[in-house]
């Protein structure tokens, strides 16, 4: 006991220096890391004259005629893929025409996702049992490092370097053989579940509702936050999917639309290989993390629209969308706010509305009639707005489900039960990684199939697919893991349903007014272990 004392107060003056501070070395190496392996993707693509910016450049440009087919701005009757008026928005311009694909360069990148991501999955799972488990002592953030931060660090970087290297050999990326659309969407659903994450502390709207309204109308439109929770707790392994996804479905051509989206997906994956630390909670850096697609969305949207002519510029849409929930949303996660006076908070949006209003008197439609387009600001935030809502639902529906199932001897079993048997643990992760495997399965039917949408209504069909399956696979991983007690959120889950019943609080959570309540059902964020997490 004596020397356990002795080393958390080691630990604690250690962390007191800055300047030696683990979590912030490990962040800026990786920092480091990303951006000379831009310059290298860079660098070997220009000694190979890529040059290829967009299919609408495919004409122009160098090598791209050789390299790639050209975009499909024209039906081509009978080509898979290719064939139908909305063709040009579900092409992905940068993949191997297809007589120069072979069953290797096809088998070589499934095999560098799929090892990319069960490794990190395995990070996840081991850091999260080891954090979790009753054996653990010490304090469960640190400013310090260990084997669990710098196994999945160094793992993300020989996946990065091995990306780099398959790209210049075979070229190919996922996008040969599944949709784009899932590709935005497993992205789109990760920005959902950060939204949902975060609502406990920020609310949707300027901050609101969260627990400290303690109005009437607020504690009756405040979601309950039991399905909060159980995202907060095992988010790491649905963003390490969505980012790993998005990272292979994509070749490292040197584009700046590449970049900074391998930059996104690089602090994501920098974020999780920070599970456990402090500065994995520092709430300016989740900002940057949650807002980048806001940049990312408009270099993209300027590098692929095609001629800038009356109505057909993308980039307001995704620029403006994504910023109408920086000003709406995520900027109110900064501690500051709540200590603001409550009229400054829709000052940002105040500002952000006038910028588009502005830029709608400038920016045409088709007709070339202004103000017009003003409408298509709403279209990305609607989309969230609407999925948070849903994904709340399902793993509300999901948890119920659960309760219902699950007897109130059995819920006193899983109380007293420290771990499922390996077997079960075995079935449990077996199902979990069924699920996932289902999700790529039903992006590379959409593929196979060339189902003729439009690629926004695909991506959101897509989100909702993902948002189902992920919520599953939250409530399979959930009984494999426990807590120190021994209780898993499933059993606290049941066993506050019979206190919801006398607070009025629907879906079996606790009253945010009952302090003790609260505290006993607060988040744990156990296993919080990629991208977000909070720090309360």
């Amino acid at each position: 006991m004596e020397e356990s004392t002795q080393n958390q107060a080691q630990d604690k003056r250690q962390q007191s220096s800055s300047i030696f501070r683990g979590d912030v070395i490990l962040w800026a190496t990786g920092m480091v890391f990303i951006f000379a392996l831009l310059a290298a993707m860079f660098g070997f693509g220009h000694v190979r004259q890529w040059d290829a910016q967009s299919g609408y450049t495919h004409n122009q440009s160098a090598t791209s005629q050789t390299r790639f087919l050209p975009e499909p701005v024209e039906p081509e009757t009978g080509v898979a893929g290719r064939s139908d008026p909305s063709a040009s928005g579900r092409w992905y311009y940068w993949q191997l025409p297809p007589e120069k694909v072979t069953a290797w360069s096809r088998i070589f990148m499934w095999l560098c996702y799929i090892g990319h991501q069960l490794t990190i999955w395995g990070t996840i799972y081991y850091a999260q049992r080891k954090k979790t488990s009753g054996d653990f002592s010490g304090p469960k953030y640190s400013k310090q490092i260990s084997a669990l931060n710098i196994v999945p660090f160094l793992l993300n970087i020989v996946f990065h370097v091995l990306h780099l290297a398959q790209t210049h050999i075979t070229y190919d990326a996922l996008a040969q053989d599944v949709s784009e659309a899932s590709s935005q969407g497993s992205v789109i659903m990760m920005l959902v579940l950060v939204l949902l994450m975060e609502y406990r502390d920020r609310g949707l709207f300027f901050g609101w509702p969260t627990a400290q309204h303690k109005d009437k109308i607020s504690r009756k439109l405040r979601l309950p936050q039991g399905p909060i929770n159980l995202v907060r707790k095992y988010h790491g392994y649905a963003f390490s999917w969505a980012v790993i996804y998005t990272f292979w479905y994509h070749p490292m051509e040197n584009t700046w639309g590449h970049a900074f989206g391998f930059i996104h997906t690089w602090m994501v994956m920098l974020q999780g290989s920070l599970m456990y630390t402090s500065l994995h909670r520092n709430r300016i850096w989740r900002l940057v993390l949650e807002s980048w697609v806001t940049l990312h969305g408009l270099i993209v949207a300027k590098q692929t629209g095609g001629p800038d002519l009356n109505g057909t510029a993308l980039w307001p849409m995704f620029c403006f969308g994504f910023l109408w929930l920086f000003t709406m949303t995520q900027l109110f996660g900064l501690t500051f706010w709540k200590k603001a006076p409550w009229w400054t908070k829709a000052i940002p949006f105040l500002c952000y509305l006038a910028v588009c209003v502005w830029c709608y008197s400038w920016i045409p439609d088709k007709n070339g009639n202004y103000f017009v387009r003003l409408q298509e600001i709403i279209r990305i935030p609607a989309i969230e707005y609407i999925c948070v809502i849903f994904a709340w639902f399902v793993i509300d529906m999901f948890l119920r489900i659960k309760t219902k199932l699950t007897s109130t001897e059995e819920s006193e079993m899983e109380i007293r039960s420290v771990s499922p048997s390996p077997l079960w643990e075995t079935f449990y992760i077996a199902c979990f990684m069924l699920i996932y495997s289902l999700m790529v399965l039903v992006s590379f039917l959409l593929q196979e199939f060339d189902l003729t949408l439009d690629l926004i209504a695909l991506m959101v069909i897509l989100v909702f697919i993902f948002i189902l399956g992920t919520g599953l696979s939250f409530m399979i991983i959930e009984p494999v893991m426990k807590k120190r007690s021994g209780k898993t959120q499933a059993a606290e889950y049941s066993k506050s349903v019979g206190m919801a019943n006398t607070t009025g609080e629907s879906a079996g959570y606790p009253s945010d007014d009952q302090s003790d309540m609260t505290k006993k059902y607060a988040p744990t964020n156990d296993g919080n272990n990629a991208a977000f997490q909070s720090d309360h």
